[in-house]
């Protein structure tokens, strides 16, 4: 039987503390924080058990790491995103459309392998019990594509203020959130609906969260 090899604290310290972040946030995002052991991060990255302590401290502290990873991934990808939209309106002469912007900002919550609900969950455990190191991941990531984000809806209608559009875009944000940290099987829409709908069926909640968000923001 082939056994798995366990490098030593020190060795390979780079690609060591990489595979520790990989694999903490496939199990994070597949079964949660609370519910991943530190032997289960260090035998998913085929370390040794006191690796985590060794490079993070504390499972805690590998969380919080992971959460600024998570943020800067997904920042990027809107900021790209955000930028298409609006040289694509600008060249075209063509008022922004919410329906373009709203995508903009719930697509990491949906892409492949990017992690979105995980993310939601940490940005949820922020409002609880926010950290030092959460406080940078907002003030780093979150807050400067919520300010240029904001920029963008208030060109979509000049009619709405922008301490106006600032509520609207807290009160979305706030919906995502509770929507992408209630998806597992027996989510509240399947349990309300007898299955009839359901938040785990991933385009399903897409389509209607985007839906929704896109009538609340136009709202006047």
């Amino acid at each position: 039987m082939r056994t798995r090899s366990y490098p030593s604290v020190g060795q390979g310290a780079g690609e060591a503390r990489e595979r520790i972040l990989v694999a903490a946030e496939t199990l994070f995002a597949r079964q949660g924080v609370d519910k991943t052991s530190t032997r289960d991060i260090t035998t998913e990255a085929g370390v040794n058990v006191a690796s985590v302590n060794y490079y993070f401290r504390s499972k805690e502290a590998l969380a919080e790491e992971i959460f600024m990873r998570l943020a800067e991934r997904v920042t990027v990808l809107r900021l790209a995103d955000l930028s298409r939209v609006m040289d694509a309106s600008r060249q075209s002469k063509t008022p922004l459309q919410l329906e373009d912007l709203v995508d903009c900002f719930i697509r990491p919550y949906f892409e492949p392998g990017l992690h979105g609900a995980l993310l939601a969950r940490f940005i949820l455990q922020h409002r609880l019990d926010p950290s030092e190191m959460t406080h940078r991941v907002f003030e780093q990531y979150l807050n400067p594509f919520a300010m240029a984000f904001i920029d963008a809806l208030c060109m979509t209608d000049k009619r709405i203020d922008r301490i106006d559009w600032m509520w609207r875009y807290t009160l979305l944000t706030g919906t995502v959130m509770l929507a992408m940290t209630d998806v597992g099987p027996k989510n509240r829409m399947s349990v309300l609906t007898d299955g009839q709908a359901d938040a785990s069926r991933t385009e399903q909640l897409r389509r209607y969260l985007a839906e929704y968000l896109c009538r609340a923001l136009r709202s006047s």
